[in-house]
């Protein structure tokens, strides 16, 4: 290994995933380099939604507040629409989980626009003792040394000027369609069915302090929610057939997607589209590989399948908070690189293996027609089953815990079955 280096470690890309590596790192006292191509605030394509799990990980690194300061909804639980059919669930404890570090039974996510919660994590991070973020720089590759270790990256200032950054480690960052994993040849090309999101933010919904989920036919869907500044989210997710017509079509194919989604459509009957929609995708991106000598894959780099409940933001923050673990137990001698990085893939393994695996058994089911009702109409009538659902996807409740004998005594307790609601005949929702 070289004698010095420029860093201990560099991260491409300063997104949830990137910029909360480097806080953790910097705070347990390694020097790190935080590289972004873009400048901050920046528009991100996002649900904007963050799961009860999250908010614990942005307490822990003093970014709760701040949020909540700058008008970050607290999200109670969700609405859950079929074509026919409706429920609600709340973000509450479960057997022995509950949905966040603080005492109650009741928990709450967040709905933050993406430009503000990225903007604090990095002046934050330009605020830590220890990273020296640049802004405006971009990497085209990871350096290797003589024997194929990972060294450092290949990077352009912001005057267009070519330099090699070196580190000890490198932390690759930068999203779905990674530099550094692509470099690397660790990127596949997904041979399934692409899909895109469509993005709408609106002013003068009725305040809720719920977010909003309708499935339609066919398996596309809406989730919407309340963020900060009063404005109200909602993503459409389609598959790239129906994005067909080009950007032209985005406003018509939304309107017609949202005909079909009438408690969607009356919440939005008097709102005003704050900006032009936008679409992003695809939503799926695979790596054959998220670790190897002298470098690491964190958040969506690593591959991303659209998580359908909403997790995105989960992955990315506990992934940084498992690498960083692991690089400062590497760095500070108390791990072989090796075993560092094993520990860290199985961590990942275990942490998101089961819940990539529900999303796309979820995706698969309610693509087949009647899916969707049979099962929203279930947890209709079992709002406890419900909570259980919210639970899974807030993170918070892990997907072993369907295991324990307290999660089911708690949730199938004949008192909590109530009689079905039918959302056809009503677009309002009944509290169960």
């Amino acid at each position: 290994m070289r004698a010095t280096f420029d860093y201990d470690v560099l991260i491409a890309g300063a997104g949830p995933a990137g910029a909360h590596t480097a806080l953790r790192l910097a705070r347990a006292g390694w020097r790190v380099g935080l590289l972004d191509m873009r400048r901050f605030p920046r528009k991100k394509a996002c649900g904007e939604f963050l799961s009860p799990a999250c908010v614990p990980m942005l307490e822990d690194l003093g970014l709760l507040e701040g949020l909540l300061a700058s008008g970050a909804r607290r999200v109670s639980g969700m609405q859950l629409y079929a074509p026919r059919s409706c429920a609600h669930g709340h973000f509450v404890t479960i057997g022995p989980y509950r949905p966040g570090a603080h005492e109650g039974q009741h928990g709450f996510g967040l709905g933050i626009r993406r430009e503000v919660l990225d903007e604090q994590a990095v002046r934050a991070a330009e605020r830590q003792s220890g990273i020296t973020c640049m802004l405006g720089w971009r990497v085209h590759y990871a350096t290797q040394d003589e024997s194929g270790r990972v060294s450092g990256l290949s990077v352009s200032n912001p005057d267009g000027k070519r330099l090699q950054l070196t580190a000890r480690f490198v932390v690759a960052a930068d999203g779905p369609r990674s530099r550094v994993a692509g470099s690397l040849a660790w990127t596949n090309k997904w041979r399934g069915q692409e899909r895109f999101a469509l993005i709408a933010r609106f002013h003068g919904v009725e305040s809720t302090t719920e977010a909003h989920v309708q499935v339609l036919d066919g398996g596309d869907y809406f989730a919407a929610c309340p963020i900060d500044s009063g404005i109200f989210t909602a993503n459409l997710v389609v598959d790239r057939e129906a994005l067909a017509g080009g950007n032209r079509s985005l406003d018509a194919l939304f309107a017609e997607r949202l005909d079909r989604a009438p408690a969607l459509q009356a919440k939005l009957a008097y709102a005003e589209l704050v900006e032009p929609i936008s679409a992003c995708g695809p939503l799926r991106t695979m790596t054959r590989r998220t670790s190897g000598p002298g470098v690491a894959l964190v958040g969506d780099a690593c591959g991303f399948v659209d998580p359908f409940t909403g997790e995105g933001m989960f992955f990315a923050m506990r992934g940084a908070q498992l690498l960083a673990e692991e690089v400062h137990a590497f760095l500070s001698g108390k791990r072989s690189e090796r075993s560092a990085l094993r520990r860290y893939e199985q961590a990942r393994r275990r942490e998101f293996g089961p819940r990539y695996g529900l999303a796309k058994l979820l995706q698969r089911g309610l693509r087949r027609r009647g899916v969707a009702d049979r099962v929203v109409r279930t947890l209709g009538r079992w709002p406890r089953l419900c909570d259980l659902v919210l639970g899974l996807t807030g993170d918070y409740v892990p997907p072993s815990g369907l295991l324990s004998p307290l999660v089911w005594r708690s949730v199938l307790g004949t008192a909590n079955r109530v009689p079905v609601h039918d959302a056809a005949s009503d677009p309002g929702l009944v509290r169960y």
